[in-house]
């Protein structure tokens, strides 16, 4: 008896068969996912970043259960993560393998991306009611698992570009800070990039802005733990209807395209830099055509849009721009528009992140006004 063929005439078979493939990989990647999440969550890579070992002494070293971290090691394995010698039945995280996995202070750490997306699927069902009521979620939607897992990720561009890489390029403002300014950064998170400019620069004070009252506070206690507390301060603010002070320097890393009306922020921005003030503005580098961002990188950029950038600011009554919304020519054209005399992309190789350095015209031409020194607190 001859087997019934049920697939649509016309089928590229190779054409299905990539996809097919495709589609496996990505279902491998999720599920690796989720065990990435546990040897993040559980310090199972930390464990392994020290020496080779069996699953027996492993589970000894993180008092887990030895059967669970064995199946784990085994996944691991299979997936590439851990390397296993049938040998001696033990297995090693790699030095390489550690830059992405266990080491915290690496530009290519990606725990905290582990910890935070998983904590997406807990909105999955209130995102697929606004499929179909329209509007969007809260940043109250989102549970702490996304905030810490937020904050880890980001903390990496801090630790490795801001002081060593983004402001020595930058177009004076290391001078200006060394001089002593006051900066403002906007969509600040937990404070941690105001923070490492007051340490390194003891002659600047600052401010910070955000909406999320734990954002706030965490962003505060890392100001009196470093000490910096009497010179950079943390506020609840929606910068949109304006800010209470003069800037030399404002800055905004990896938040703009989330903001309820962008271009409303860039008028606001502008408006509260003092002449010759600078602007220091990290996005997603991002094409303006969809065919341009077709890849890897564009479809985790457009789905972190939907499940949160785009979704909030549509949540607050926004425009949605969404992770893709402020390509370079938007960039420009928002800046020109708002009065800003000057758009430089600063040289920064990223396959991720595009910095651009804002300049507001002085009055009598010149780039630069060092600002009275307000009072802070």
């Amino acid at each position: 008896m001859t087997a019934i063929d049920s697939r649509p005439s016309g089928i590229d078979q190779e054409k299905l068969d990539r996809f097919v493939d495709t589609a496996f990989a990505d279902l491998k990647g999720t599920v690796v996912l989720t065990m990435a999440n546990l040897g993040d969550r559980l310090g199972l890579f930390k464990a392994l970043s020290e020496r080779p070992m069996s699953s027996e002494e492993l589970a000894r070293h993180t008092d887990l259960q030895e059967r669970y971290v064995r199946e784990w090691l085994a996944g691991m394995a299979c997936a590439g993560y851990v390397d296993y010698s049938p040998t001696t039945r033990t297995f090693a995280l790699p030095v390489e393998h550690a830059q992405v996995l266990s080491e915290d202070t690496s530009p290519l750490f990606l725990g905290g991306l582990y910890q935070e997306m998983p904590a997406l699927w807990d909105v999955l069902g209130k995102l697929a009611e606004r499929f179909e009521s329209g509007g969007g979620l809260s940043l109250a939607d989102y549970d702490r698992e996304w905030w810490d897992g937020m904050e880890r990720f980001t903390a990496t561009w801090f630790e490795n570009f801001l002081l060593q890489e983004w402001i020595p390029a930058s177009n004076g403002i290391q001078e200006r800070l060394s001089q002593g300014m006051h900066v403002a950064d906007i969509g600040c998170g937990r404070g941690r990039a105001l923070v490492k400019l007051a340490r390194a620069f003891p002659n600047m004070t600052g401010v910070g802005y955000d909406l999320s009252d734990a954002n706030l506070d965490g962003a505060r206690q890392l100001a009196a733990e470093h000490g910096v507390a009497e010179r950079v301060s943390f506020e609840k603010r929606d910068v949109h209807g304006g800010l209470p002070e003069r800037y030399g320097l404002i800055t905004s890393f990896d938040s703009l395209h989330d903001f309820s009306d962008p271009p409303a922020a860039f008028h606001a921005i502008h408006a509260a830099l003092v002449d010759g003030g600078s602007c220091l503005l990290l996005e997603f580098k991002t094409a303006d055509r969809l065919e341009d961002n077709v890849g890897s990188i564009g479809a985790m950029l457009y789905g972190w849009s939907l499940a949160y950038c785009m979704t909030t600011s549509l949540g607050m009554g926004g425009l949605g721009l969404g992770t893709c919304g402020l390509p370079e020519g938007t960039v420009r054209r928002l800046a020109r528009d708002a009065g800003f005399a000057s758009v430089e992309v600063l040289p920064f190789e990223n396959p991720f992140n595009v910095v651009y350095q804002l300049e507001k015209q002085g009055v009598d031409g010149s780039r630069w006004s060092l600002p009275r020194t307000p009072r802070v607190g």
